[in-house]
């Protein structure tokens, strides 16, 4: 059996007005000149007023300024020319000044005749939904981010391993090299061997030092100090007389002008002063000595390495300080390409700055702290 529709108009005319009054959406109907004669409950209380004071008020009356410029020139033409508009967002002001947000459906109702008669509008609460959605989005932005991140990271790690054994073969090799000579041929020269040890453990350390460094700062701990008041000028000092152990044949030069002691972590500008020395070395021309200077000026802390050479490529100055940046054709000579990015770690970790120059046939880093 169907089921059976009332025929009784007034049980009808009861369940409308049911439905109209006590639905959980807006409802309200305008005639065909846009102006307002029926509004239900749940609409009135939404813009805290009675549905019989919005009659005779059009609707884009009930919007916010915004929204009113928008429905007369956007959304009631395209009601007229295409008959309904639906899934339109709103914005109705409250008669104390609240403004809500809303979801609007429209649609125009025409006789036999093709004539409009009125207009009625559905206006569902948004609020929540926008915020869902816009939660949604957010959380979309996290994911995508978070994608990058873990993209990145694994580049990262991929470089490294990659890196790292191919960097730490030549001082590993050196070493064995080294080793086998001393152990089989008392005749060659210990001196040369011993400066080969010592130059090649020297690598290895750096390049341990600077792993633990990186991996520190990928993680998100970043460079930790342990700050004192201490007299800066011997540490300086013995990080040039190490270098100028490890490369007796370069000429390291010096100036030194701290009268004062300075708020730092020693070990971490010792690192700093090897790192640079060490860069400087490397790429500097060995005809010319390297110059290290230090000074309190203007209640800052400059430390500089100075060296003659060949200028820095200009493709790697905007990513000098960035993990693995160096320059090519020289993987195997220069590194890990990480010196000079945890030197500037090192150097925002002290609130300072770390820069250079580099034109004609000198390069200079200069690393500025306040005092």
């Amino acid at each position: 059996m169907g089921t059976s529709i009332p025929s009784d108009t007034n049980n009808l005319q009861e369940n409308f007005e049911d439905f109209f009054e006590s639905t959980l959406c807006g409802f309200i109907i305008a005639d065909k000149q846009g102006d307002i004669f029926r509004v239900n409950k749940k609409m009135g209380a939404w813009i805290n007023c009675k549905p019989g004071e919005l009659i005779g008020k059009r609707f884009s009356d009930l919007l916010t300024i915004g929204g009113k410029i928008y429905y007369e020139t956007h959304l009631s033409p395209l009601l007229r020319m295409q008959g309904f508009f639906d899934e339109v967002v709103l914005e109705l002001k409250g008669t104390t000044g609240d403004k809500l947000r809303v979801m609007v459906n429209a649609l125009e109702r025409r006789d036999k005749d093709d004539q409009l008669s009125f207009l009625r509008y559905t206006i569902i609460k948004a609020s929540d939904r926008l915020q869902y959605e816009l939660n949604l989005q957010e959380a979309k932005k996290l994911a995508e981010l978070e994608l990058v991140t873990q993209k990145e990271i694994v580049t990262l790690r991929e470089q490294l391993i990659a890196v790292l054994g191919h960097d730490l073969r030549n001082p590993l090799s050196a070493i064995s090299m080294a080793v086998e000579m001393l152990s089989t041929s008392p005749e060659v020269s210990d001196t040369s061997l011993l400066g080969i040890l010592k130059r090649s453990t020297f690598r290895m350390k750096e390049l341990v030092s600077n792993i633990m460094d990186f991996a520190r700062t990928r993680l998100g701990d970043g460079i930790i100090l342990n700050r004192q008041h201490v007299q800066l000028e011997p540490v300086l000092q013995q990080v040039v007389a190490e270098m100028k152990l490890i490369h007796p044949t370069r000429e390291i030069t010096s100036t030194f002008h701290i009268a004062m002691p300075l708020d730092c972590d020693s070990d971490r500008l010792a690192q700093l002063l090897s790192n640079l020395l060490a860069n400087a070395l490397t790429h500097g021309d060995a005809d010319f000595p390297v110059h290290v200077m230090a000074i309190v000026n203007n209640k800052n802390f400059e430390l500089s390495v100075t060296n003659k050479g060949v200028p820095i490529p200009a493709y790697l100055h905007e990513r000098l300080f960035t993990p693995f940046a160096r320059e090519e054709g020289y993987a195997s000579q220069h590194g890990l390409g990480l010196g000079l990015y945890i030197c500037s770690e090192i150097a925002k970790a002290h609130d300072g700055t770390l820069n250079f120059t580099s034109s004609g046939n000198e390069t200079c880093f200069i690393f500025s702290m306040p005092l």
